[in-house]
């Protein structure tokens, strides 16, 4: 016989709702039964707890696999258990249940809903959802291994940090794991970052938590890479940002549309879903890539229907312009570069070739002007007032210009040398797509 222990939680939804908080403080002791509900709309792998004919809540996305895997292994269609710890605040009950069989191995999920989806954007997976992957791995190592106290309560303050970050169904099975492992230690710290942990399960979806991982990963890291020039630098997708779109729209549950409608109640969708990580960062790398062209109009933004997320989410995108208009924003930007200095005082345009520079950004990444030729770009600045006879220590040349076809002729994604011109190049193309991403996007 084996006995497992597993969290229920969300009492304040359930038949005990008007009085969670007297059901918690009397719940040591009483019988549960744990059934599974396949006909839950939401969630058919949800387990509902009851206790008799009152539904008193449900098991923890976390312990589900487990739940199954005794189901499977013991050969029952529902298990029994007792309260053997209660907690108020959040609300959630730890059963403990005696089983015959575990089969640890068992997936209960089924993936063959994913088999035909694909995504063949860029790939964008946010860097705390990596680090999440390697904290949890080495976690797990350490304590598999009876590493000392100290090195695991460090590396657990920080799995407890940063684990809501990590909706994915893997990392979900790992909460429970890592859980277990630490229960089972000596150390009463450990114990108690066991409890923390196991707490978490009753605040993981809560509202304030999906609200800060919806900033982070549809505001915070957007914006980040906007800064970085990361879809000005990179193959930008632009030409197929149509066919990426209507492959996130393919994407299982609709959760694509969900985005759109509550990029925080997506989250809960996601979680509730139990979306594997392979499938999960592709949608997510979707969907930062659509933010980051203006793809995207936010219906809502959690249940207080905050604006502000929604406002900040719209900066990104591109404001409509008549080539009039274009061309005023190209001739501003262009003086401003000749005028800026660097950190150091030295005037950012150094030398006539870094013109080559500035041909690439307008023409060739921003399209601002248009069928436009070395010539007729050199003429085109001659009228603007940057060329020969003007007063600029590093006028437009169009001999120094045909010098440089290399990069006057290709986005800087394309550009294939190096050295002290090229190093001079991404510095005048840098500081142009710096000038331009202030004008030509909604503030």
């Amino acid at each position: 016989m084996e006995k497992i222990r597993i969290d229920v939680v969300g009492l304040a939804h359930m038949d005990v709702r008007d009085c969670w908080r007297e059901y918690t403080k009397d719940a040591v002791g009483k019988s549960l039964t744990l059934q599974p509900e396949p006909e839950n709309i939401k969630d058919p792998y949800a387990v509902r707890v009851r206790e008799g004919s009152r539904n008193i809540g449900h098991v923890a996305v976390t312990d589900l696999d487990v739940v199954y895997q005794a189901l499977h292994g013991s050969k029952l269609q529902r298990l029994r258990g007792v309260v053997v710890k209660s907690n108020a605040e959040p609300p959630v009950l730890t059963v403990e249940c005696e089983v015959e069989t575990i089969a640890w191995d068992y997936d209960p999920f089924d993936s063959e809903v994913y088999g035909d989806w694909k995504y063949d954007g860029l790939p964008l997976m946010p860097r705390k959802l990596e680090m999440m992957q390697d904290l949890t791995a080495d976690l797990i190592d350490f304590l598999e291994a009876g590493e000392s106290a100290k090195t695991i309560l460090k590396f657990g303050e920080q799995f407890l940090e940063m684990n809501p970050y990590d909706l994915s169904r893997e990392m979900t099975r790992a909460r429970y794991r890592i859980e277990r492992l630490l229960a089972a230690r000596k150390e009463p710290e450990l114990r108690n970052l066991a409890e923390k942990l196991s707490q978490e399960k009753g605040m993981i979806m809560c509202h304030e938590n999906r609200e800060k991982v919806a900033r982070y990963l549809f505001i915070d890291i957007p914006k980040r890479l906007h800064e970085q020039g990361l879809e000005d630098s990179h193959y930008t997708y632009n030409n197929r940002l149509k066919e990426l779109e209507q492959q996130l729209q393919a994407f299982p549950y609709h959760l694509y549309d969900k985005f759109l409608y509550d990029p925080v109640d997506f989250l809960r969708e996601v979680y509730y879903n139990h979306v594997p990580r392979k499938y999960l960062f592709p949608l997510l790398s979707g969907i930062v890539l659509m933010i980051l062209k203006g793809m995207v109009e936010i219906q809502r933004w959690g249940r207080d229907g905050d604006m502000l997320p929604i406002s900040e989410i719209k900066k990104f995108r591109k404001i409509d312009l008549s080539n009039d208009e274009k061309m005023e924003i190209a001739k501003a930007s262009i003086k401003e570069l000749l005028e800026k200095k660097d950190a150091t005082g030295k005037p950012v345009i150094s030398q006539k070739n870094q013109w080559a520079a500035i041909m690439s950004v307008v023409v060739q990444e921003y399209h601002l002007l248009t069928d436009c030729d070395m010539l007729n770009f050199c003429k085109k600045m001659d009228e603007w007032g940057f060329g020969e006879d003007s007063s600029y220590s590093f006028p437009c040349s169009y001999v120094s210009l045909s010098k440089c076809t290399d990069y006057a002729n290709f986005r800087a994604s394309e550009w294939e040398t190096s050295g002290t011109q090229h190093k001079r190049m991404k510095k005048a193309a840098t500081e142009l797509r710096g000038i331009l991403k202030e004008k030509l996007y909604r503030k």
